[in-house]
């Protein structure tokens, strides 16, 4: 809405427009310079306010920018690493080798904590950006409603008399025809003002499910931290035992692979330690799951438990929530549908939490960790698979069903391509964006392939 426009309309009915009333001129009086005042004290708010933003937007945009430079060079380094670790995976085992690797993994792992971290702060910025769009557009929609109030008044105020009543006490017929138009202008500009106004109302849902999304970006790039804060002490852990097991000799690291054990214990106990939401997974069942799918399926068992230990992983740091606390508001009506035809109570399932010192939401269900509006689009591939209707994401099986139905989507996954298996893992735990999470796909791999050489799958 253009305010001048407004003031130009109102003055010119202020000129064409001859009340016989006294009390209507004075009223009419009065309303112009209510409004002028007010427009003009809007306005120079808003002028001083506008300057302080765009100096705050340049700064943010500035960062941000820095911000995304600087985790572009950091994923530079770590491809790096990717490079040299595949390089080394080629070379015949020795003890100097997983050394080397462990290593390699560590400094990789260190670079994937500096890049999260980057991208939280960058997160962190790009919602309040656009907070701030969102209040910007609260106000206007205020403003635009204050304008249309007025306006409507300002008719009313001109419709009191009868159209005989007004063409009586004009001097001439042209004064009345100029105060019809004046009066026809402001009703015109009464229109745009309310399809501006729903406009606006359009704009700011699109801008807070905008907020929305963000947010649970967020609570992701903080469980992520979490898990590779825990994966930099492991693998610390990893290479001391390594060295400790071997005493450092090539000779007795030789012996334990000719004896056909495990070079490290720790990490074999890693692949069966399996959660969901603070409960313990049997590593056995999962197993006999992810067989069963990965038959109908044509996903690799291997491939869905490395999703499954990953999420489990991730599991662990985000324990058990409450939908009506931790859950987004546009995902909760579905999730009562959810519970509903399972015979469950809502508010005693377990969904996880929202992060607590961050912008985030929680929300996902039981150990594929879907949302429930995720869950409700694949549920009835989920069905034919598994049989249940309707399927359940706290039930192991329908949850690895779940997990197949979805990377299942990316062409080459069903073959096992590696680079399909990649890009699904990726898309799986964060959708179009998940070229900015790729520590997940990386993590999911590695036990992909872990679970192949423990098991042969």
């Amino acid at each position: 809405m253009h305010y001048l426009n407004i003031m130009n309309l109102i003055s010119k009915c202020k000129n064409n427009i001859h009340f016989s009333n006294r009390v209507m001129i004075l009223l009419c009086g009065l309303f112009v310079l209510f409004l002028f005042t007010a427009v003009f004290a809007a306005e120079k708010v808003g002028f001083a306010q506008e300057d302080a933003k765009e100096i705050s937007l340049e700064e943010n945009n500035e960062r941000i920018g820095q911000i995304r430079e600087e985790m572009q060079q950091v994923q530079d380094e770590i491809n790096k690493y990717n490079t040299i670790i595949k390089e080394r995976q080629k070379e015949a085992r020795s003890l100097k080798r997983e050394v080397l690797m462990q290593t390699d993994k560590i400094n990789k792992n260190e670079l994937e904590i500096k890049e999260t971290k980057l991208a939280i702060e960058g997160a962190e910025m790009e919602m309040e950006e656009i907070e701030r769009r969102i209040k910007e557009g609260e106000e206007k929609v205020v403003k635009n409603r204050d304008v249309l109030k007025n306006l409507i008044k300002f008719l009313y105020v001109f419709e009191q008399d009868s159209i005989i009543e007004v063409l009586m006490t004009r001097d001439s017929i042209s004064d009345f025809f100029n105060e019809i138009d004046a009066a026809e202008s402001v009703k015109n500009e009464m229109f745009e003002t309310i399809v501006d106004l729903r406009k606006e109302k359009k704009e700011l849902i699109l801008k807070n499910e905008e907020l929305e999304n963000q947010q649970e970006e967020q609570g992701k790039l903080i469980q992520m931290r979490i898990d590779q804060n825990n994966s930099l002490d492991e693998l610390k852990d990893q290479k001391k035992e390594l060295l400790e097991i071997t005493q450092g000799e090539e000779k007795q690291f030789q012996q334990i692979l000719a004896e056909n054990k495990s070079i490290l214990p720790s990490l074999q106990a890693q692949l069966y330690e399996l959660q969901s939401l603070g409960q313990k997974i049997k590593f056995d069942d999962a197993f006999s799951a992810a067989k069963y799918i990965g038959n109908i399926t044509g996903v690799r068992p291997a491939y869905l438990l490395g999703i499954l230990r990953v999420e489990s992983g991730l599991g662990t740091n985000i324990g058990n929530g409450n939908y009506k606390v931790d859950m987004r508001s546009s995902q909760r009506p579905v999730f009562e549908e959810i519970t509903k035809e399972l015979g469950y109570n809502p508010n005693i399932m377990p969904v996880s939490r929202k992060p607590k010192n961050y912008s985030g939401w929680g929300g996902a269900m039981g150990p594929a960790q879907m949302m429930p509006t995720t869950w409700r689009a694949y549920q009835n591939e989920i069905s034919q698979i598994t049989g249940h209707y309707p399927p359940d994401p706290w039930d192991l099986t329908d949850a690895i069903a779940a997990m197949a139905v979805k990377v299942s989507k990316v062409a080459g996954v069903t073959e096992g391509n590696y680079n399909a298996e990649y890009e699904a893992a990726g898309l799986y735990f964060a959708g179009s964006n998940w070229r900015k999470f790729l520590f997940y796909p990386d993590r999911v791999m590695l036990y992909a392939n872990l679970y192949k050489e423990e098991l042969g799958q």
